[in-house]
């Protein structure tokens, strides 16, 4: 039974699988790519609700109620609920491609991992996105960290043609990709908090990115309400206009997971 909105009638649009080499943290789909699964159903600002974790490797359902309203659905179980959305988030202008590169020479993401139960580098080192472990050529490689004298995180990315359409412009999956992490790092890097899951992910691709334009990601943290931390992140082209943007919210980790991660 769908219990988080009491619908029972539930239109399957299709089917749909992640394969694995898409992940966040292990065996968990990365946040912004699942986030892109929406973008064929609702035109601009996607808000997106995640319930629970996405498996990979397995098949999964995109469902409609009809009333605007899609889901990423496990069986009768929802993972995920997304909605056509409003995003007031101002954005600061655009670091210059080499204060990126500097601050991501810097970042926590090439550092060894602050966690004692795995190995490697960074806070998810095999992160399709922001993993420095992942082989080369398989994963975006954005590396955020700090921009001196900003309250903000960067990196800079050159997406490949192989993440590209046949006209060479980068898949909306992967610009939605490019939009998650960063906000993680912008808490790792310039606060205290150590955020645990991502909860929601508000976005709207803006302009087309054409493949092997060097561009530069950022984030900032936005706030926080009690367990909840609030970050802004946007894409930026070679000439500092903005491709993307998103407002994520974060959940703190537990007392109990931070216990566990340092034992």
């Amino acid at each position: 039974m769908l219990r988080e909105n009491n619908q029972s009638n539930l239109k399957t649009l299709c089917g749909v699988t992640i394969p694995s080499k898409y992940k966040g943290p292990p065996d968990i789909a990365n946040g912004g790519y699942v986030c892109s699964l929406f973008a064929e159903y609702i035109d601009g600002v996607i808000d997106v609700m995640i319930k629970r974790p996405t498996p990979l490797d397995r098949e999964l359902q995109i469902c409609t109620g009809g009333d605007g309203i899609y889901y990423l659905m496990d069986g009768d179980q929802m993972i995920i609920q997304a909605k056509p959305g409003t995003m007031d988030l101002a954005v600061p202008d655009a670091p210059t491609y080499e204060e990126a590169v500097r601050a991501a020479a810097a970042s926590i993401a090439l550092k060894p991992t602050p966690y004692t139960h795995v190995t490697g580098h960074g806070i998810h080192p095999i992160c399709f996105c922001c993993g420095a472990d992942v082989p080369e050529g398989e994963g975006l490689k954005i590396h955020p960290g700090q921009v001196l004298g900003t309250n903000m995180v960067a990196a800079p990315w050159t997406p490949s043609m192989e993440y590209g359409d046949k006209q060479g412009y980068v898949l909306p999956e992967f610009i939605w990709t490019a939009l998650d992490c960063p906000g993680a790092y912008a808490l790792w890097e310039l606060t205290d908090a150590k955020p645990g899951f991502l909860g929601r992910l508000i976005g709207q691709i803006e302009k087309p990115l054409c493949c092997d334009e060097p561009c530069v990601v950022a984030a900032w943290p936005t706030g926080s309400d009690g367990r909840k931390l609030y970050t802004g992140t946007a894409l930026f082209d070679s000439q500092g206009h903005i491709i993307g943007r998103s407002l994520a919210t974060w959940f703190l980790m537990p007392p109990e997971m931070l216990r566990y991660l340092a034992s």
